[in-house]
């Protein structure tokens, strides 16, 4: 067999892996790309994201509230959504000492200009408040073939408020309320054997 005909044999038994692997419009683009730069079989693998809104009080920020906030688009590539939330609260001293954290995750319209817009306030996909005292690690798991969750522009905002004494005093007393939240959004990627370090997310071949 010729060297030509053994190049055209594999490009076509490339295609045919890439085609059974993926969506139909997806594995024409990256088949295309295959055959115009000569690169090899992609792996799928899947590529977190990361959104840490974590927070740790210290004395001077104790007396208002915190806010964090952070718009998360979600499309039709996104398989998983992993959210883990926990709270340590030092030293509750009772109904006077209002200490909380406020989660709350919203699904929202994308307004074509990447800001969201009509946010189901109604309906959380998300939702803890936690009241004076230390929540427990809980991690919540959303399966798109189980959830059915919605693409769209989410919304992340937790609020809190907490109180510290700063450890430069160097006693026995020192402490920090603090929360931890972390959500990670999981989407397939393609990782091509000439750069296998690099991983680009399927959505953008499409």
């Amino acid at each position: 067999m010729s060297n030509l005909r053994k190049r055209t044999m594999s490009a076509v038994m490339a295609l045919l892996f890439v085609s059974v692997a993926m969506p139909g419009c997806l594995s024409l683009v990256v088949g295309r790309e295959m055959m115009e730069s000569a690169r090899g079989v992609p792996e799928v693998r899947e590529k977190p994201i990361l959104y840490d809104l974590s927070h740790t009080f210290v004395f001077e920020d104790s007396a208002t509230p915190t806010i964090l906030y952070e718009e998360i688009p979600i499309d039709d590539t996104v398989r998983e959504i992993i959210i883990i939330f926990e709270t340590s609260v030092n030293y509750f001293l009772g109904d006077a000492d209002i200490r909380y954290v406020h989660v709350e995750l919203l699904w929202c319209e994308d307004d074509g200009a990447g800001n969201p817009m009509n946010c189901d306030e109604s309906n959380p996909i998300y939702e803890v408040m936690a009241d004076n005292g230390t929540y427990e690690n809980e991690r919540i798991e959303l399966d798109r073939n189980i959830d059915l969750f919605e693409s769209g522009l989410w919304t992340l905002t937790v609020e809190g408020r907490g109180s510290a004494i700063p450890v430069e005093t160097g006693t026995i007393a020192d402490w920090a309320d603090w929360w931890s939240l972390k959500l990670n959004v999981i989407r397939p990627c393609l990782s091509f054997p000439e750069s296998p370090e690099e991983c680009t997310p399927t959505i953008e071949f499409e």
